[in-house]
């Protein structure tokens, strides 16, 4: 199929709307189509960004790239994931913001000098303002490592990202339901609101599932997870491990914060405990949606089950999970003893990440299948270059997002992956996929997994000094 740019558009603004809300026609795009629209898709989408987003300028003169035929063409161009962190750690400190405004302006196609942001005093309400007066909704890192990751992305975009959630009620092979996306109560078994990618996705949940009902929302934790107070918690974590905890300067009001959330930590165990006993007797039977990190939803199950609790909800509701064990050792049949507690036939494993616009689902042969507006790169974990794009190949997972239209699409993992190519999934779903098992590089190399950009060393040493400089690129 050719892509016309009509359907282009559609393609690559709201794939949703243009599979027709369908999850056996999202996942069945045939291979040739598939590769026509990624092709295409990635050529609209460089002649739009190579000299509107100026950090992906800087790079793309350095390396002498004006256009790009092939999909190993974009290689060169794809962001470290270090890029997103990679303002003066003093801004954040020192409540510079409009000196991180000018920052995020490098990584995007907007303006943000008209955004006053002079009465910000903390990350939250620098947010706030963000979220009131600009395309964008900042989504941040949790900060374990002393720095906090400010991602950029735009309002349509997120919105595009959140109407994805309705097919997981659907099941791949049967044909559209007459209601594809059904109104369900749901569950979040955390905080209601907050700037983390954890928290932003609740609100698409409230207007796509709840279908802005409120009284369909059960939070355990109500209110926000401060943005202020997770940064104050990972600086003051990193700093311990370097034995520089005295040189951490905290202001008063936010030191004092950060006791009063250490205080409401005290009783989260009975908090949560008491949220599932709610929930599994107000909604008993019902249709439910609920999705967070095994860490907490196994301990969850658990509870439920030692309590006599199996099958609370009703068939058709929706579990997913996806995100690690955070430290946790899970036990071998856990998925199956959380389909007992909730009663439901599976309970789905997506394999995502900020960056990305979508989330990528396992079959029942535990493979993740990409999203088709995503194309996937595989890169020899040591020099970045792309590996073949046929048989099967392992290394360092990048993408290429289409998705995304104020900034790049493009970037590295921190992920050693499995990735088949051009061999179809006996589940009939088409495109690559990725085997169950993901490491971090990280973790293999004692915690320093410095990524060898495959664009010139020079030339990403340029762009890098560019995007840190603290100018504003406004005219």
């Amino acid at each position: 199929m050719t892509a016309s740019p009509d359907t282009l558009a559609d393609f690559m603004t709201d794939p949703v709307e243009y599979f027709d809300w369908s999850a056996t026609r999202l996942w069945s795009m045939p291979d040739a189509d598939r590769q026509a629209f990624q092709l295409a898709g990635m050529k609209a989408r460089f002649a739009q960004h190579r000299d509107a987003i100026p950090y992906l300028k800087k790079l793309a003169d350095a390396e002498g790239v004006d256009t790009v035929e092939d999909f190993d063409d974009l290689v060169p161009l794809l962001f470290e994931h270090t890029v997103y962190k990679s303002y003066p750690a003093s801004l954040l400190a020192k409540s510079q913001f409009r000196l991180i405004n000018g920052w995020l302006e490098k990584l995007t196609t907007l303006k943000l000098g008209d955004i006053d942001v002079s009465g910000c005093d903390s990350i939250d309400s620098w947010l706030d303002v963000m979220d009131a007066q600009s395309p964008l909704v900042v989504h941040h890192s949790s900060g374990t490592s002393g720095t906090v990751s400010l991602f950029p992305k735009g309002k349509r975009e997120v919105d595009s990202f959140g109407k994805q959630y309705p097919l997981r009620f659907q099941t791949f092979g049967e044909p559209r339901p007459a209601d594809p996306s059904p109104k369900a109560h749901v569950i979040i078994p955390s905080y209601r609101a907050g700037g983390s990618a954890h928290f932003r996705v609740n609100d698409a949940y409230f207007k796509y599932i709840a279908k802005g009902d409120e009284a369909f929302m059960h939070v355990a934790l109500p209110g926000k997870m401060s943005a202020d107070i997770l940064y104050l918690a990972g600086r003051l974590r990193a700093a311990k491990a370097r034995g520089e905890l005295d040189r951490i300067e905290v202001p008063e009001a936010l030191l004092s914060r950060l006791e009063q959330f250490e205080t409401s930590q005290a009783d989260r165990t009975a908090r949560m405990h008491a949220f599932l006993a709610d929930v599994s007797r107000d909604l008993s039977d019902k249709r439910i949606f609920m999705t967070a990190a095994p860490s907490y939803l196994v301990p969850l199950a658990e509870k439920g089950l030692a309590d006599g609790m199996r099958q609370v909800f009703a068939p058709d509701s929706c579990v997913s999970t996806g995100g690690g064990a955070k430290g946790m050792v899970l036990p071998d049949d856990w998925r199956a003893r959380l389909c007992d507690f909730a009663g439901v036939r599976n309970v789905q494993m997506n394999y995502s990440m900020t960056e990305l616009s979508s989330s990528n689902l396992d079959c029942e042969h535990g493979h993740y299948h990409i999203a088709p507006w995503v194309i996937p790169f595989v890169l020899d974990p040591d020099t970045s270059k792309p590996l073949p794009r046929t048989g099967t190949t392992t290394g360092r997972m990048a993408f290429f997002d289409l998705l995304p239209d104020i900034h790049w699409g493009g970037f590295i993992t921190g992920d050693e992956v499995t990735m088949t190519w051009d061999k179809p999934c006996a589940c009939g779903r088409t495109g690559p996929y990725l085997a169950s098992r993901i490491g971090r590089f990280s973790e293999q190399r004692g915690g320093d997994d410095k990524i060898s950009c495959a664009a010139s060393y020079d030339a990403h040493e340029e762009a890098m000094e560019f995007l840190v400089g603290m100018q504003s690129t406004a005219v």
